[in-house]
């Protein structure tokens, strides 16, 4: 799974800076299409991994979830708000400011970003938050049916608030129905996001989560080694078939880039089940480390890298902006300087608030 969030961020990454590229149908076809199906990857994962991660009772109490949900995912997000406020030249209203803090939708219209956040790929912690808070509540219910409670309140939510925005009821990330007038205490993009399908997302992550657990010790036999590679072949070349495909892209499991990340994330677990039968002893190479390395700091690179970048580049001399702001050397500088930026952050902030957040909650802390 790390190695698959570092893929995922590098994808956004590129999606977002394939324009800059000297050749452009190169980048379209590359990343400038599919390169945002990352986002989607990042949703399976986290539906995954929030399933994993909770197992054993004792790392599923409610209170201790909430604390390692903030403290992962909210300070960097806040800082990086704030930062690109400050470096922005025309600075938004203070509603925008405090609705990006918030993690509110700034419009009623364009399902599922609706309205984007100051920090344009901010859109996507919305539902990030959303999802942690129902698998928050199935904590509370029961730990032992915490995948069917979940999952149940995910479709309610979706069925409730599609219901309440009046229908007609999308199974499409970019159908929800959004009424031009509303009078509810919430506001309809709040609405959107709470009824927006792209949240079975998390819920084929769970489910990915399920059957891992429940055919793990089969699927770890010898036997099943190259049953379980020639299936995530099979799997990869789904998705590489998919990514350049001419289908309309567009998030969700019922779009190219769902469906797509589904068939990525299945063959990165059955690869992991048959590699996990190899010596614990092998070296590792230096490009499995940077992998690693860059799915450690995915997150911030997912932040910073749209917006806060350009705007730090914009600081730069005219002719030095003019120079970087098309062509290769453009390309390769803005994602290097992304990469630094995250890396810094990832050390200086999101590692010491996770520390702080199991201080919290009473878990040992690794030395840093």
């Amino acid at each position: 799974m790390q190695i698959l969030r570092g893929l995922a961020a590098v994808l956004v990454v590129l999606h977002h800076f394939n324009q800059m590229l000297p050749w452009p149908n190169v980048g379209l076809v590359l990343f400038g299409y599919d390169g945002d199906s990352g986002v989607d990857i990042f949703f399976l994962i986290s539906g995954f991994v929030m399933v994993r991660s909770t197992e054993k009772p004792e790392h599923a109490r409610p209170g201790a979830f909430v604390v390692r949900r903030f403290f992962r995912v909210v300070p960097l997000a806040e800082i990086c708000t704030l930062l690109y406020f400050l470096l922005l030249w025309g600075k938004p209203t203070l509603n925008v400011l405090l609705r990006s803090l918030c993690f509110i939708p700034l419009l009623p219209s364009d399902p599922p970003k609706f309205g984007w956040s100051l920090v344009p790929q901010m859109w996507t912690l919305s539902y990030e938050i959303v999802f942690y808070a129902l698998f928050g509540l199935a904590l509370i219910f029961c730990h032992r049916r915490r995948v069917a409670v979940v999952i149940g309140l995910i479709f309610s939510s979706i069925f409730l608030f599609q219901f309440l925005l009046g229908g007609p009821f999308s199974w499409r990330p970019d159908g929800v129905h959004l009424p031009t007038a509303h009078d509810g205490i919430l506001p309809v993009e709040v609405m959107g996001v709470l009824g927006n399908p792209i949240l079975l997302e998390f819920v084929a992550g769970i489910l990915l989560a399920w059957g891992y657990g429940k055919w793990e010790a089969l699927l770890r036999q010898p036997e099943c080694r190259l049953p379980l590679r020639l299936t995530a072949i099979v799997l990869l070349g789904a998705f590489l078939a998919i990514y350049f495909s001419p289908y309309e892209a567009g998030h969700g499991l019922l779009n190219k880039h769902g469906y797509g990340s589904v068939c990525l994330v299945t063959a990165a677990l059955l690869l992991e089940l048959s590699l996990a039968q190899q010596p614990a002893n092998q070296p590792t190479g230096p490009l499995l480390r940077i992998c690693l390395w860059l799915g450690a700091i995915s997150y911030p690179l997912y932040l910073v890298h749209l917006g806060i970048v350009g705007s730090i580049v914009g600081l730069l001399p005219t002719a030095a902006v003019r120079a970087l702001s098309t062509g290769l050397l453009g390309f390769v500088v803005f994602i290097a300087v992304s990469i630094g930026l995250a890396a810094l952050l990832h050390t200086v902030v999101e590692r010491p608030f996770l520390n702080w957040g199991k201080r919290l909650i009473g878990d040992r802390v690794p030395s840093a």
